[in-house]
């Protein structure tokens, strides 16, 4: 259907939010519309608001902080903590303490995480061509399907409104030293033409080096100054051909295309019997091309989605820091070549004045093929099924409740192990699984602008391919029994106008997760890697985390704005107090100021704080808290285009978000943009 105009509905919008409570919004080009195919929202959400366990960032929010990439542009809100992979350089992300294995990440609704660890890299995932990111935390909607244990990833698109609409940009980086240290470059073209649009978006992302900042100390795997192995490439094309017959019914094509290629900066840390890795990925590739529709049946929809989704990439491992021999045992050459191919049908159905019904099935098989230089390639399937019911019935003019139930299946069509002593390839034992997931919700509303929400969910995630079958180089025996992790999820939210000029919200949350999969010590000798801890993946550890979110958007002064939001998190190990669960750190906080002395002028300052956090279960490796401060100034001609300047991490700050992998010291930039 075409899709109604409403108001932006996401917690940092700033511009709508304050045009909403009386205060100007700043001189800025339009926005596309939303993509409204690609969304999946709960039923009892009323147009222009979150779902429950839910917000979203948009378009405006992801230029003014610069977030040029998914992982980074996540830090904005609350109970999401921005984290990173450093042993193979990938950005991920926390929500609540879960990370992106149990979170899954979807474009348009369509689940494209990697088939084989179930992660993806954030950073190889521009922003440039998206409307707005949905995340939902514990209770999201049953309509995502499988998997989605600490909630879900929504990336969405862009929906042509006009007959043509457009933008260009691109800008270049320095480092502290003035050297040209890398360049952006992107073009989004659209037009409607009232039963049909076509939109093209393409962008291209490159860094030679980052800086290390001037405090840094050389270690034994990095001497400072320009990072080593730091560069990367990331070339991204957006195709998307809509047709619209009539005023309810969409069917849209959409084909996106990721090339991408990166070295691994080396650990660069002083915890003794860390090895730095000498990794170079020659390619890492990504395509996607799926098919949306929403038809109406009187007062009833029926909405299709199917896909097919590779995921290519290659990984070199290297002798030294010369990148250039490949004789010691632990170098190696490795190629991944994935597919999934899938699709969905949800209906959604009027039962009556207020209740509405959704059913959903997904099927979806996944396809792991690896090999490393001079074996024989390895195959793995697995198919997974999902049946779920989504039911919101409004109890009168103020409250509203909605209540879900699903049930997954996964079945193991294929698994082939490899004796590299023999160089025979057998099959591994097969196990198939289920789960049930459940989940309601309240939405009351106490003023016009007071909302008071209370959710329940108990949600479920099939354990990986890698998670099953791997033998981490030796070191592990695999497992495929795994059974699934479980989560039951508790929330009460809160949000309304604080006085004429500020809104605020509040969220306490419980969640309690069972089967957790831990690696766990078994008898020695049993691995083929001569190593006293062998290990085995185990469904033996239990976890917990309570925490809460707050955040508060308006005006200090006359075109003097701020955004704030805080989180803390409080999560423990409950099935061993000896292993420490990572990537959580306690405190979380981001702040923005927005200043506009006059009308085309905008200055901005903000701040990215969060204490410390483990990167390893065994407590070696710990990343400590840092305060990381940006500056921006940006000035909009008469035509429209936006010319900006800025510094990141003003005073040089050295910090890793990962123990041993430091982060960039202080650094600018200049870019444009200009609509068409």
């Amino acid at each position: 259907m075409h899709e109604k105009p409403r108001p932006p509905t996401r917690c940092l919008r700033l511009s709508a939010l304050l045009a909403g409570i009386g205060v100007a919004a700043p001189l800025a080009a339009a926005e596309p519309q939303v993509f409204a195919l690609g969304e999946i929202q709960v039923v009892a959400t009323p147009a222009g608001e979150e779902s429950l366990g839910a917000s979203q960032i948009e378009l405006e929010d992801i230029r003014q902080h610069d977030k040029r990439t998914v992982g980074t542009a996540l830090d904005l809100l609350p109970g999401v903590t921005g984290a990173r992979f450093g042993a193979r350089n990938e950005q991920t992300a926390s929500i609540r303490g879960f990370d992106l294995r149990q979170v899954p990440v979807f474009i348009d609704g369509i689940p494209i995480y990697v088939p084989y660890d179930g992660y993806v890299d954030l950073g190889r995932f521009t922003t440039f061509d998206l409307s707005r990111i949905e995340v939902a935390r514990g209770f999201s909607s049953m309509v995502y399907g499988p998997n989605t244990l600490g909630g879900a990833i929504n990336l969405i698109s862009r929906r042509p409104a006009a007959a043509f609409e457009g933008e260009i940009g691109g800008g270049f980086g320095f480092d502290d030293n003035g050297s040209a240290n890398g360049y952006h470059s992107y073009t989004n073209l659209g037009t409607n033409q009232g039963n049909w649009y076509a939109q093209i978006g393409a962008s291209y992302l490159e860094q030679d080096h980052y800086a290390l900042p001037g405090s840094y100390v050389p270690s034994p795997g990095e001497a400072g100054g320009r990072r080593d192995n730091s560069d990367h490439t990331d070339r991204k094309l957006n195709l998307k051909l809509g047709l619209t017959p009539n005023a309810t019914d969409e069917y849209a094509i959409n084909f996106i295309s990721q090339h991408g290629q990166k070295g691994t900066p080396p650990y660069a840390g002083r915890v003794a019997g860390i090895m730095p890795r000498y990794w170079r990925w020659p390619y890492w590739d990504k395509d996607s091309v799926y098919l949306l529709t929403n038809t109406a049946i009187g007062e009833h929809r029926l909405k299709f989605r199917a896909y097919h989704d590779t995921f290519r990439n290659s990984l070199f491992s290297y002798d030294d820091a010369t990148y250039t021999t490949q004789t010691k045992k632990y170098a190696f050459q490795s190629w991944y070549d994935d597919y999934t191919d899938g699709f969905s049908v949800e209906g959604e159905f009027r039962l009556a004045d207020g209740n509405q019904l959704k059913t959903a099935f997904h099927y979806k098989e996944d396809v792991h093929r690896e090999h490393d230089r001079g074996q024989p390639v390895r195959h793995f399937r697995d198919r997974t099924q999902s049946f779920n019911l989504e039911d919101s019935q409004r109890l009168g003019e103020r409250l509203s409740l909605v209540a879900g139930l699903g049930y997954d299946t996964r079945k193991t069509l294929q698994a082939e192990d490899y004796n590299s002593s023999t160089g025979i390839v057998s099959d591994f034992a097969r196990g198939d699984k289920d789960a049930t997931n459940a989940q309601i919700g309240l939405r009351y509303r106490l003023s016009p602008s007071g909302l008071l929400s209370a959710s329940i969910a108990r949600k479920s995630r099939f354990p990986t391919i890698k998670e099953r079958y791997s033998y981490k180089l030796g070191s592990a025996i695999p497992n495929a029994g795994l059974e699934s992790e479980e989560a039951t999820h508790f929330e009460v939210g809160y949000s309304d106008r604080l006085g004429s000029r500020w809104t605020g919200e509040a969220r306490v949350f419980y969640s309690d997760v069972d089967n957790l999969i831990q690696s766990t010590v078994i008898t020695a000798g049993a691995c083929s890697n001569p190593n006293p801890n062998c290990t085995q993946n185990q469904n033996v550890a239990r976890s917990s985390a309570a925490g809460l979110e707050l955040g508060a958007h308006g005006e200090l002064r006359r075109n003097l704005e701020l955004d704030a939001a805080y989180s803390l998190l409080d999560r423990r190990n409950r099935g061993d107090d000896g292993l420490q669960l990572t990537d959580s750190p306690r405190h979380k906080l981001f702040a923005a100021l927005i200043w506009r002395p006059a009308g085309p002028l905008t200055l901005s300052s903000s701040v990215n704080a969060m204490s410390g956090r483990y990167s390893s279960s065994d407590g070696r490796q710990r990343a400590p808290g840092f305060a990381v401060f940006n500056l921006k100034a940006g000035y909009r001609f008469a035509g429209g285009l936006l010319v900006e300047a800025g510094v990141y991490n003003l005073f040089d700050r050295l910090y890793t978000i990962s123990e041993g992998y430091p982060e960039a010291g202080r650094g600018y930039f200049t870019q444009f943009n200009l609509p068409l």
